[in-house]
């Protein structure tokens, strides 16, 4: 009785020591393909034509075309009116109305527009609301970084340090790195656009300051997005997003640093463009914030056209739907227009 007592405690050892032989190797393979994909998604990289465009959609297609500066800035509109200037194109009554009842059973401020930028036909509402910029306030900044660097007056291979009070909790991937590493001012804008890196963009900013930016934006007439030395993020509204993303279009046309911010701009990580017309291409940004949700970008479907929309409600997620639907909605719109065109 003894001998099989001994037998069963030793065969017991024995099972116990290759079930945590087992287990211990399980975790090592586990972590170690956690850690992989950690670092795959930290490649710092420069070589954007070979890697990080890959799969993006070339917007060179489009560079062929003319310059056709639009003045957004002196269009005039109704206010909690859906306002089409510079065509006598009329939306359907059904879309009209689906449009209104899905405005008035949000409950919150909501906006968009639309601008062709064919032949400068556009289509508003409430476009002068202002609203948090949340992570769109990224493109106009990174425009106005990529047109320094293309008049020599920024070297995109400088490199700035990621210290301590850069550091942000929000979306990015260099909060993963440590205190110290370098970045160049190229690799800074890729993960501010394409990843929405929170830490990024404020490097830049502290970087490069605002007064050359905003600037830039008086320049261009926008009435929003400026920024101060402490205040990264700012206020836009859907009138003044337009005026960055027809810069964001001619810049393309003129330069080939247009192309190459533009292609970047196509193939961002968060689109909301993608969610609901995934077969269209676009560029964008949006933003995401405690309150606000933002859509900013271009669409290039049949023709081109500027396409913000805006939502604001205290709670993002229902913000966030509420974009979802303003950006099918005038895709449908541009639909209708497009068929008006060919009738007309």
């Amino acid at each position: 009785m003894k001998k099989q007592s001994t037998l069963i405690i030793f065969l017991l050892v024995v099972i116990f020591v290759i079930l945590a032989t087992y287990l211990t190797t399980a975790n090592f393979s586990s972590a170690k393909v956690i850690e992989e994909c950690d670092v795959s998604k930290e490649i710092n990289t420069s070589d954007f034509d070979s890697l990080n465009y890959m799969n993006a959609f070339d917007v060179s297609d489009f560079s062929g075309r003319e310059i056709n500066t639009i003045d957004i800035a002196s269009k005039q509109y109704t206010n909690n009116t859906i306002s089409i200037a510079d065509s006598n194109f009329k939306i359907s009554d059904s879309l009209l109305t689906e449009i209104y009842n899905s405005i008035n059973e949000y409950g919150a401020s909501n906006s968009f527009y639309i601008i062709s930028l064919d032949d400068g036909m556009s289509i508003a509402y409430n476009v002068d609301k202002s609203y948090e910029t949340a992570s769109s306030i990224k493109a106009p900044y990174a425009l106005y970084l990529y047109e320094q660097i293309s008049e020599g007056n920024i070297d995109p291979n400088q490199e700035i340090m990621y210290e301590s009070h850069h550091y942000n909790k929000g979306t990015g991937v260099i909060k993963k790195s440590e205190f110290g590493t370098m970045y160049t001012v190229r690799d800074l804008i890729y993960y501010s656009v394409n990843d929405s890196d929170n830490i990024a963009h404020q490097m830049l900013h502290k970087a490069f300051g605002v007064k050359g930016y905003n600037d830039m934006l008086s320049n261009l007439g926008a009435k929003q997005l400026y920024l101060t030395a402490s205040n990264p993020w700012g206020y836009t509204s859907p009138r003044s997003a337009a005026l960055i993303w027809q810069e964001i279009y001619n810049f393309s046309i003129r330069s080939e640093d247009g192309i190459t911010f533009l292609n970047l701009l196509s193939n961002g990580k968060y689109n909301y463009f993608k969610e609901v017309m995934p077969s269209i291409p676009s560029a964008s940004k949006t933003g995401f914030a405690s309150r606000d949700v933002v859509e900013t970008g271009i669409v290039f479907g049949d023709r081109p056209y500027i396409a913000i929309a805006i939502a604001n409600k205290g709670g993002n997620i229902g913000a966030y739907t509420q974009v979802l639907k303003l950006v099918s909605y005038m895709n449908d719109i541009m639909n209708e227009y497009n068929e008006y065109i060919k009738t007309s």
